[in-house]
């Protein structure tokens, strides 16, 4: 059994919600959606999860400083891309630098004309049904319109700062 002995005690709640949350291991996924001017816009993120089945939701988390915002608080729908292990170079790529996160990629036509990006090991495609903000931070929640099964591969996984692969016990 364990005991609150086999716990060290953080020095701030700041501390503890950066370490507990380094060393939780969190799937990897890449968003998808088009600016008001249609341009492509995206990110990684790794706070995806589902929320109900009927009817089929999920939410995110994202900052509104972060770049793609404008886009996620004025459009309709968007896409979300689960990522393989293979995918790593993906997901750093659309953590980085806005202006370069499509570079190189050759970008499919997906539902509502959304940027549908190759490798993934599924879309889905949802429509945004709730945008809460809380600070500087967000909650959107989307419901599910449908999607598509890619690469059946391990899923990228991201704990301690840094990308993963999954492994079965």
């Amino acid at each position: 059994m364990t005991s609150s002995h086999d716990y060290q005690p953080t020095d701030s709640a700041r501390e503890s919600f950066l370490e507990v949350f380094r060393r939780y291991g969190a799937g990897v996924a890449i968003i998808t959606l088009r600016k008001p001017s249609g341009e492509p816009t995206g990110f990684t993120a790794t706070s995806v999860a589902s929320l109900s089945l009927l009817p089929p939701r999920a939410t995110f988390n994202m900052s509104t400083t972060a770049s793609s915002w404008p886009a996620i608080n004025s459009s309709e729908s968007l896409l979300i891309h689960t990522l393989p292990s293979s995918a790593h170079s993906l997901a750093t790529q659309f953590s980085g630098e806005a202006a370069s996160r499509f570079d190189g990629i050759e970008l499919l036509e997906g539902p509502d004309g959304l940027p549908l990006v190759p490798g993934a090991t599924g879309y889905l495609h949802a429509k945004i049904v709730e945008r809460h903000t809380v600070g500087d931070a967000a909650m959107v929640a989307v419901e599910i319109l449908g999607g598509g099964l890619g690469l059946d591969e391990s899923a990228l996984v991201y704990q301690h700062q840094d990308y993963r692969v999954t492994a079965s016990l």
